[in-house]
């Protein structure tokens, strides 16, 4: 069946406010990919979708950093098939480091969207859905030992959707951090090819950059938690410490709905 037929409604919808670059024919052109890492390779069991709001602006807040967050495509093609209401995703993150015209025209073209709270708010203001993973740099650097184990939230990342009083929602993902284990990162690399982090894996020095960033098969769980409670203010100091508050509860939420998960699959192993 076309794309067209398949994603009528998803379509429709995402036609309406693309500022950013956002481009349907190149979503078209990628869904096989993103369906077989969604079915086949990553098997990702979403749960809570239907608690978004299927209209109007709103933030997931999620962890498992990365430098281009895989959870964040993941999230953009259950929501492009969600049976309630499809709805297309912004993903807010770094993208300053892609020196490369063509990737990073192809970055913008799926939907990803240079992080700055300027951006947010415009986004927010277009009554768009946007999905943000405050763990940045950090969480696509974690060692393999520190798997499952959140890096503090970048609270400056959730300050545009306090101050603009904007519905939050925490994601917990397990099984991200475990298809790319990270034996360390190393800086200097990192520093001389000018981007944020340059991980390293089991398949370096077998396999040449960047296919030896690629990710071993798993099975991933995205578990979308309530609306997060906060109290919007007319002060910016008091929406500075209702975002650092929030964010912080935002984390502890996530990390204890990942080790909930992680307890769960133990016990069916056993």
């Amino acid at each position: 069946m076309s794309f067209a037929k398949t994603y009528r409604t998803y379509i429709k919808q995402a036609r309406t406010g693309n500022q950013f670059g956002f481009s349907l024919k190149t979503i078209a052109r990628v869904e096989p990919g993103l369906a077989f890492l969604y079915k086949n390779w990553w098997k990702v069991e979403p749960k809570g979708l239907n608690k978004l709001p299927q209209k109007g602006a709103a933030l997931i807040v999620g962890n498992t950093g990365g430098i281009l967050p895989w959870p964040g495509l993941m999230l953009m093609y259950a929501l492009m098939n969600c049976p309630e209401a499809p709805r297309r995703l912004n993903i807010l993150c770094e993208l300053d480091w892609i020196k490369d015209k063509k990737m990073r025209s192809l970055a913008d073209e799926l939907g990803f969207v240079q992080w700055s709270a300027d951006n947010a708010k415009k986004l927010f203001a277009a009554g768009e859905l946007v999905a943000v993973f405050p763990e940045g740099a950090q969480g696509a650097v974690k060692p393999f030992s520190e798997r499952n184990r959140l890096r503090d939230f970048d609270w400056t990342k959730i300050l545009p959707a306090i101050e603009d009083d904007v519905h939050v929602y925490p994601m917990a993902t397990l099984g991200c951090d475990e298809s790319f284990p990270i034996l360390g990162n190393l800086d200097q690399i990192a520093k001389l090819l000018e981007v944020p982090a340059f991980p390293v894996t089991p398949f370096m020095p077998l396999l040449p950059f960047p296919a030896c960033l690629m990710s071993f098969p798993g099975n991933w769980k995205m578990h979308l938690m309530g609306k997060a409670d906060f109290e919007h203010s007319e002060t910016r100091n008091e929406n500075y410490e209702t975002a650092i508050t929030t964010a912080r509860t935002i984390e502890g939420e996530i990390q204890a709905e990942i080790n909930r998960l992680l307890r769960t699959r133990v016990k069916s192993i056993f």
